[in-house]
Order: C-alpha cells, then structure tokens, then sequence
C-alpha cells in the first residue's frame, strides 16, 4: 500500500491510494497509529472491501469516488453530546445533495435528487452514492469522527436491494477531484452551523428534498421491518413513523426498497 500523490485543498490534506481495502477501515488504523488526524482524507481509486452500514459489501470499481474524511470528534461532543454524532450522516448528506444540485444546474440537466433516510442520495429515485459515519470513542468521548463516502460516479452495481445509477449515466459530467473538493467546500459550512448549533437547524434542509415524505414506507433493519407513513424527522435524526396503531420513533434502520416489498 502506497500513496500515488497527496494534496492540499484548503484546511484539508488528501492522501491519494490507487487501490485499498477499505478507505475507512485504512483511515481508523492510521488514527490508532497517530499517523493521520482530523481535516485529513483517505482518497481511493479502488476498494477491494468497500463496505456500507451493517457491514455491507460496497462494490467499488474504478472511476467513482470513494473516500472518509477524517473530523475532530471532541469539539462536536463538547458542545453537542454523543447524541448528536449520529447525524453528522444526515449533514453529509445535505452537502453532498447540493454538490450534485449545482453541477447539474451548470450542465442545464433537470435531477430529481433526494435524501433516502438515513444514508443515502438517490437521484431520480436510483441510489448513487452512500454515507457510512464511525467513531473512535475513548472514555466515553468521541475522539474522532470517519465519515466515509462513495459516489457513482462512471459505474453502478447491479442486483442490489435499492436500484442504482451513476452520474455520467445522467449525461453529468464529473471527474473525481472535483466532486470531492466541490463537496468539501459545501461540507464545510453546514459542518459549521452542526458544531454551533446541531442538527436542528439543519433539519428543515434535509425534509426539503426528503424521500417519500407523508407517504407509506417500509423500514428495516437486519432483522425486522415495519410499515407506515413518513411523518417527520426529529432534531436526533430519528425517523417519525406513523403506524395503523401508533407513531413511533425509530433511530436505526433503512428505508427500503418498494418494490421489494
């Protein structure tokens, strides 16, 4: 493993690998081992074990962008609490939404562009990127922050539980360190306004372009599922769901597929 270049963007050091096993795992042993630290970012040409949330395979071939970009933990939890990490996600994913906006708005292409809870940019109801955030916790604080990201960019895998596209299949046209430093820079304000404030101001950005919102969804987890409609989102990022019989909160999970339902 070596790195084919590195560059500096802003208050952001990247560190450029051809292929890897997995940007956030590389980026959790370089911490441990003090060799990287907050504002840092494990840059990925290719993961041999990319991977989403509940330790799903991310297949990552050559030509998206993959990448985790390393925060200071301590200032968000001093401020915030653990609590609030959680939707530091749901942040990401506003930026990312509006990166995408305005690229397209520059190529004149009109995208129907959405935030799948809790993870995920769909565009025209078709996943093309996803968001896994992990933290390294010592003594009850957080540390650090390792928000990791993949964008489809040129490719998209087949036979998934949620169908996929990629940018340039949209007729968009983007080369991976544009994406990045374009997200980087919308990144950093709303990262910004979550350290001060939370997620609360927040909030009302990320319902705006909210998939399927007041409508009947399914939620799922590894073991369980259940139906309702999409009601709301909290100030913790958790999911408002009204049941035939009740209106629950629900703080894990994904919103799945309706037509594997």
């Amino acid at each position: 493993m070596k790195e084919i270049g590195n560059w500096q963007y802003k208050n952001f050091f990247i560190h450029h690998f051809d292929k890897i096993e997995s940007t956030n795992d590389l980026a959790i042993s370089l911490l441990n081992n003090r060799q990287v630290f907050s504002n840092e970012i494990i840059l990925a040409n290719q993961q041999n074990k990319g991977r989403g949330r509940y330790n799903r395979q991310w297949v990552s071939e050559v030509g998206n962008l993959y990448f985790s970009l390393i925060l200071d933990g301590k200032i968000a939890n001093k401020n915030l609490g653990l609590n609030q990490i959680s939707t530091l996600s749901l942040v990401a994913n506003i930026a990312l939404n509006l990166t995408i906006k305005k690229i397209s708005q520059a190529q004149n292409i009109a995208l129907n562009i959405s935030n799948k809870w809790p993870n995920d940019l769909l565009i025209n109801d078709n996943k093309v990127a996803g968001i896994l955030l992990e933290n390294i916790i010592v003594n009850n604080n957080c540390e650090f922050i390792i928000l990791g990201i993949g964008v489809n960019i040129s490719n998209n895998p087949d036979n998934t539980s949620f169908q996929s596209t990629n940018l340039q299949k949209l007729k968009i046209a983007i080369d991976t360190r544009s994406l990045l430093e374009s997200f980087l820079d919308n990144f950093s304000n709303f990262f910004t306004i979550w350290q001060n404030f939370g997620f609360k101001n927040l909030r009302d950005l990320w319902l705006r372009d909210a998939y399927n919102l007041h409508k009947e969804i399914f939620v799922g987890d590894l073991e369980s599922r259940i139906g309702g409609v999409f009601e709301d989102l909290d100030e913790l990022g958790n999911l408002i769901l009204k049941t035939p019989d009740k209106t629950i909160k629900i703080s894990a999970g994904d919103v799945l597929n309706p037509e594997k339902n």
